[in-house]
């Protein structure tokens, strides 16, 4: 898997997307129309000892336009609709939990030679958290925590059947994405962010 480095732009784009400063950015896997950041990449075991926890959650969706559309969809109880589908459809479950696997897949491959031993050798929980948990950290390979967390692994990787489907109905939505919102403001930093 390839993704763009990021850059110290990109990083204060997505401190101003995210209102904070971002944990673990290593790259940025897909960039808006205005060329911002849209999902980063993120590595899933600490970089500091500030950050002492796993973060399972590779692709971050950053955009706040599509952040906050996404919460609209989530609000109108998609993801127990689908959910419901998911546990009546076989194959749908299946697919769902291939993309699953996959998320794990791409969280392992990130890690270097000595963490992949350590978890073949069942070494520390975070470590081994990794190989466990799906999209997002979720357990059951088969249920949805979040929708943008899998319109972010979909947008990364084409290749997630609940973001192409969030990716649809954004589409049917007809309302153009003209959100300027993270250029005008790449250079201002929100409160608590260190330049």
């Amino acid at each position: 898997m390839h993704w763009e480095p990021i850059s110290d732009q990109d990083r204060k784009i997505i401190a101003k997307q995210i209102n904070r400063e971002p944990r673990n950015l290593c790259g940025v896997a897909r960039r808006c129309p205005q060329q911002c950041p849209q999902v980063s990449v993120n590595y899933p075991l600490p970089q500091t000892e500030k950050d002492a926890n796993f973060f399972p959650t590779v692709f971050w969706l950053t955009c706040p336009e599509a952040v906050r559309r996404i919460g609209g969809i989530e609000d109108r109880g998609f993801i127990q609709h689908i959910q419901v589908q998911i546990n009546a459809n076989k194959r749908l479950s299946e697919i769902i939990q291939a993309a699953h696997e996959e998320y794990a897949y791409i969280r392992r491959a990130m890690l270097g030679p000595d963490l992949k031993a350590k978890m073949r050798a069942g070494a520390e929980q975070p470590v081994q958290q990794i190989n466990k948990v799906g999209i997002g950290g979720v357990g059951d390979l088969k249920g949805i925590k979040c929708l943008h967390m899998h319109y972010a692994h979909y947008l990364a990787t084409r290749n997630n059947p609940i973001g192409e489907l969030v990716d649809k109905m954004l589409k049917l939505s007809g309302k153009k994405w003209q959100c300027n919102q993270c250029r005008q403001h790449a250079d201002t930093q929100p409160a608590g962010v260190a330049e």
